[in-house]
């Protein structure tokens, strides 16, 4: 049995659909992390500010960690972006072969009906057309 390859590229894209899915809710948790990295950066200086005598040493740490976290954020932000910029190609890409499939159908539809058209007619020809008597009747 041949292979349809139309069926065969829905199957890519349903599966190339799927992957972009999981990337996307992926960056999304890896963003959510780094959010709450950087409030606990940020609820860090605070606190330390409160509890400790020697906050003027410990402050250039807290700040490097505060912005590290910031900027991983802001990374993790694009990552999301970017995968759900993929997810929406691909989801195009798959939506591009389901149209094809549905163009391919309808045309199949519309022969199958002409043919069936056709034989009618046919049929219809041959009843109108007299039939030749025998020379016996």
């Amino acid at each position: 049995m041949k292979r349809d390859p139309l069926a065969v590229l829905a199957r890519l894209r349903g599966a190339e659909v799927m992957a972009a899915r999981r990337r996307i809710a992926e960056e999304a948790m890896f963003h959510q992390a780094a959010e709450e990295s950087a409030r606990a950066a940020a609820s860090a200086l605070v606190e330390e500010g409160r509890h400790s005598g020697d906050y003027a040493a410990w402050l250039p740490r807290g700040m490097a960690l505060r912005d590290a976290a910031a900027a991983e954020t802001e990374r993790a932000a694009l990552r999301v972006s970017d995968a759900g910029a993929a997810l929406a190609a691909a989801r195009a890409a798959e939506r591009a072969v389901e149209s094809l499939a549905e163009k391919r159908a309808e045309e199949v539809r519309r022969a199958l009906m002409r043919a069936e058209q056709r034989a009618l007619d046919e049929a219809g020809a041959r009843r109108a057309q007299p039939q030749p008597r025998s020379p016996e009747a």
